[in-house]
């Protein structure tokens, strides 16, 4: 059994390195609209030009730019072109269609003059009150892209964006790596389900439940398993199920003393444990084992433990898993707004507000009552990160900070 005390950076090193040790995840094939925010796991090219036709950008008269380099000018209106429409008419001298945005341009045009430049004094005519150039207000067939262009490489995660391209190539079907299964295992005697009423010391079980929400916005699937009690025989069935996921996360049951039950367990099964202590607060008590090709953390009962035990060392496993890069972390640096004084002398990493204002990152400390205190955890979208031995922090001090959420923005932008 493993007993050294790792640094933040030793542990996630150890942790990635097992990680590129599992094996190649399989691929699978969705819908178009179930495809948001999976992995593609295909090369996409395109298979005709970008656009298909010369594409008219804006509503106007399509016409021949040097017949309107003195103006103003009328020209004969000979049609209408909408989007959608293909005219085989094609332009002569003097001669203009009505076209709209998005329409291809006909053959013999090389401009579109927009509509605010024009007048008609009658439904034959059109008088032309600005000069044009060649190809303006036209995009070119295949100026955007050109068929057989690689449009969107294998290994990129799905955006809207994305989504707008793959429909764009006619993929109504789409490859993508498979999402990976984590099986949650909380343990102890203490804990009762959301729906029940605690009575003298117990409360419910929270930990299952952001655990949940952290998995899913990884894109793994959160499969809940049945909270396991303080004995062997409990523990045991509920680990062995456990182990039929991807990862097993355990939450709980591993701090000093009540890791006993799980180490047995352990041994039994044949897992190797690679660490079962991280330099770090809050988190310290985090163990991280492997059996077979599976990935298990034993994750401290606290829920911010919990918490920042998940985003440090189960993030970069999931996103491996899903052919991801794993090492990167959302890391911003700003302007710390309070003094801070850690003395644990461990690498911390403490709840704070990270928000924008007048353009300058500020990183604010909350105010939280310990790594059991949710409640003021919940004011936070941020960690602030304090390397072992930089205590104390100044206010104005630049800080780095793990970004967990989106930006809170202060100050009105007049648009």
């Amino acid at each position: 059994m493993a007993s050294a005390t790792l640094t933040v950076q030793s542990a996630r090193d150890m942790v990635l390195e097992r990680c590129q040790r599992v094996g190649k995840q399989t691929v699978e094939s969705v819908s178009l609209l179930e495809s948001l925010h999976r992995v593609l796991a295909e090369n996409v090219t395109l298979d005709c030009d970008q656009p298909p036709f010369n594409r008219s950008m804006r509503d106007g008269f399509a016409l021949r730019a040097e017949d309107v380099q003195a103006t103003p000018v009328s020209l004969r209106c000979i049609g209408e072109v909408k989007a959608g429409e293909m005219t085989k008419r094609s332009l002569s001298t003097g001669e203009a269609f009505h076209i709209m945005t998005g329409a291809p341009v006909p053959e013999g045009a090389n401009a579109v003059v927009m509509l605010e430049h024009t007048e008609r004094p009658t439904d034959s005519l059109v008088r032309i009150l600005k000069p044009a150039t060649n190809g303006e207000n036209i995009a070119a067939r295949g100026s955007e892209r050109r068929s057989g262009d690689m449009v969107i490489q294998a290994g990129r995660r799905i955006s809207t964006f994305e989504m707008a391209i793959l429909a764009s190539t006619g993929k109504a079907k789409v490859q993508v790596y498979r999402r990976p299964v984590v099986g949650i295992l909380a343990t102890g005697d203490e804990l009762v389900e959301v729906e029940a009423v605690p009575r003298a010391g117990e409360i419910r079980n929270s930990n299952s439940y952001s655990l949940y929400g952290q998995v899913l916005k990884s894109g793994g699937i959160p499969r809940l398993l049945e909270t396991a009690k303080d004995n062997l025989p409990d523990l045991r069935r509920q680990i062995q199920r456990g182990l039929e996921s991807d990862i097993l996360l355990i939450s709980g049951g591993v701090s000093m003393g009540k890791y006993d039950l799980v180490e047995p367990v352990f041994q039994e099964l044949g897992m190797t444990v690679h660490f079962e202590s991280v330099s770090m607060r809050p988190g310290k008590p985090t163990v991280f084992a492997t059996w077979k090709d599976r990935c298990v953390f034993g994750l401290p009962g606290n829920p911010l433990s919990t918490f920042v035990a998940f985003e440090l060392f189960v993030r970069p496993v999931l996103r491996a898993l899903q052919e991801l890069p794993a090492a990167d972390l959302p890391v911003v640096e700003g302007q710390l707004r309070a003094d801070v004084f850690e003395r644990s002398g461990r690498s911390a990493f403490l709840p704070a507000r990270v928000s924008c204002a007048s353009g300058i990152l500020e990183i604010s400390p909350v105010n939280w009552k310990g790594s059991a205190d949710v409640f003021g955890a919940a004011e936070s979208n941020g960690l602030l990160i304090i390397p072992a031995g930089t205590s104390p922090l100044k206010r104005g001090t630049t800080v780095s900070a793990l970004l967990l959420e989106e930006l809170g923005y202060s100050g009105e932008v007049r648009l």
